[in-house]
């Protein structure tokens, strides 16, 4: 198997078997540094194969590579370096929230500060009334947060997200979304597993559809977009301190190829458009760290039902 050498996660014919049930079934994928999400039905085998990779579950057949270590016999050379949130989080009863996340930074890093800890627990939205009490105490919602700021502990490399906004409510999931974004900005991989698809993508940017243990397609989010023919896009503002406004930043690529645009519409905090090649439109916004460009809403559930036509649609 021949590694990639801009991936951070290599895999070949990876292959589970529970008994005459195939769960996976020899998939291959290469996850570049992105934010990467592994979308398909409940049992679609989305779970089996985070656990395959973090270790935990050994496979059938077939190989993995994480950060260029063999999953079968070199994944502890690197599992300071990952952090992970499975999909039904758990945690010793009777310690709180700030010895469980004190236990984990113990783990990843040689020292940290009391600082680092509370700083977890603000990023991911715990009330500080609740620091100090039983994680038994928690809500699911609570709980869950908790299981965010643990992932994220220590500045891994890669964070694997399994289900991460299942037991939030609306206006948490927007808040925690955005989280997200910010920790990937910092240069964490993410590797989101997720059956609800509006959710993540504000966060995509490569992806794959996997149903009945198959990966069924995979790419960029906007290359995969394009290539089916779906052409409404949208820029958008991700720094308030930007140095130049939207409109600007349409002059500016009118000015380099005013054929990228089809009847752009500014709008409070986004651009609204037609596009033939957002790829090489992309090229351009990436010149400008304040702003993404991403399809409309609504057009990953579209592309989940194109490639997955014949399955369960959550």
């Amino acid at each position: 198997m021949i590694l990639t050498a801009d991936s951070v996660v290599d895999i070949k014919d990876l292959t589970k078997k529970y008994e005459n049930k195939v769960v996976v079934d020899s998939i291959n994928l290469t996850i570049k540094d992105s934010c990467f999400a592994l979308l398909g039905p409940n049992g679609a085998g989305k779970s089996t194969t985070f656990l395959m990779l973090l270790g935990l579950v050994r496979p059938t057949s077939g190989k993995a590579f994480i950060l260029k270590q063999d999953i079968k016999n070199g994944i502890d050379k690197v599992r300071d370096r990952i952090g992970f949130l499975p999909e039904n989080v758990g945690f010793y009863p009777k310690l709180t929230a700030h010895q469980h996340l004190e236990l984990i930074l113990k783990i990843r890093k040689e020292s940290h500060s009391k600082n680092e800890v509370e700083s977890l627990l603000n990023w991911c939205g715990i009330k500080q009334d609740y620091w100090d009490k039983n994680v038994k105490t928690f809500s699911r919602g609570m709980a869950q947060r908790l299981g965010l700021a643990q992932a994220f502990a220590g500045n891994p490399k890669i964070v694997f997200l399994d289900e991460p906004l299942s037991n939030i409510d609306a206006l948490g999931r927007d808040d925690l979304i955005n989280k997200i974004r910010l920790k990937r900005q910092q240069g964490i991989t993410i590797i989101i597993s997720s059956h609800i698809i509006l959710e993540l993508e504000q966060l995509t940017e490569e992806l794959a559809f996997i149903d009945k243990g198959k990966i069924v397609k995979y790419g960029n989010y906007i290359h995969l977009t394009n290539l089916v023919g779906f052409n409404e896009y949208e820029i958008n503002l991700i720094n308030q301190k930007s140095k130049i406004s939207l409109g600007e930043l349409k002059e500016i690529v009118e000015s380099k190829d005013n054929t990228l645009m089809i009847a752009p519409k500014v709008l409070d905090e986004k651009i609204i458009f037609n596009s033939q090649n957002p790829e090489k439109l992309n090229q351009i916004i990436e010149e400008f760290h304040d702003f993404s460009l991403r399809p409309i809403s609504g057009t990953l559930t579209r592309l989940y039902k194109h490639f997955l036509a014949q399955g369960e649609i959550s």
